[in-house]
């Protein structure tokens, strides 16, 4: 586990729709957002995910396996690779996202992203679920 982080302010990272907070890496890597305005909150990012990363169902082929775009987790679900068919880890509108700066943690409700330097973004739940990924290795769990 990184070492102890400083929360953000959640509402510094608010999007237009209700329950959405998006932010960027510093890197700009990776976009992420925690999105708790639906029936199943959830953390991801889309980004440059690793080669080593498993290929999922397609978003509009589920036969075709493809490269991931995006990894996610929710409260009751660990972390894992799909692929989005929409943008779902952007802010609506164009705008970009606030960055979220290396070393800091945005907490929503029961999900929390941060952000280091060497080991990427991660995001888990309270109850224990999660993912770490950068352009070159992850973890999922």
């Amino acid at each position: 586990m990184p070492a102890r982080t400083r929360e953000v302010d959640p509402q510094h990272y608010a999007g237009t729709a209700a329950g959405s907070f998006y932010f960027t890496t510093p890197s700009t890597k990776f976009h992420c957002a925690i999105l708790t305005g639906g029936d199943l909150p959830t953390a991801g990012c889309h980004g440059q995910m690793p080669e080593s990363a498993p290929e999922v169902p397609g978003s509009g082929a589920p036969d075709i396996p493809v490269p991931p775009n995006a990894v996610e987790v929710t409260g009751s679900r660990s972390g894992q690779f799909i692929s989005a068919g929409d943008p779902r880890y952007y802010p609506l509108g164009g705008s970009p996202a606030t960055v979220l700066p290396y070393g800091r943690s945005l907490r929503v409700n029961d999900l929390t992203c941060h952000v280091e330097e060497t080991a990427g973004v991660t995001c888990t739940s309270d109850a224990g679920h999660g993912f770490t990924v950068s352009d070159r290795k992850f973890r999922v769990w």
